[in-house]
This record gives structure tokens, sequence and C-alpha cells, in this order.
């Protein structure tokens, strides 16, 4: 199995439709370079290095 990382699926897609919203109703959007917390999920490609 190959090593993967974890991502905040939910999370990504809210924080896009409020950017969305916001594009949609002509209102600034603060941040375009957001950062969400993700996870190394180690398996059998990493295990023994």
């Amino acid at each position: 199995a190959l090593t993967t990382i974890k991502q905040p699926l939910y999370d990504i897609g809210a924080v896009a439709m409020r950017m969305l919203t916001k594009l949609m109703n002509n209102e600034e959007v603060d941040d375009t370079h957001i950062e969400l917390p993700y996870e190394l999920v180690k398996k059998q490609s990493t295990l023994n290095q």
C-alpha cells in the first residue's frame, strides 16, 4: 500500500463555497491562500525507511 496524505475534504469544500459566495456577491475575499490541517498516513511504502 502507498503512503498517502489525508485531507479534510469537507473543510476544503466549505472554505471554497464561502469564498465563491463572497465573489458572487461582489464582496472582498480576504484570504486567497488558506492552509488546512493534513495528516501523513504511512503505509508499507515508507514503513521500513
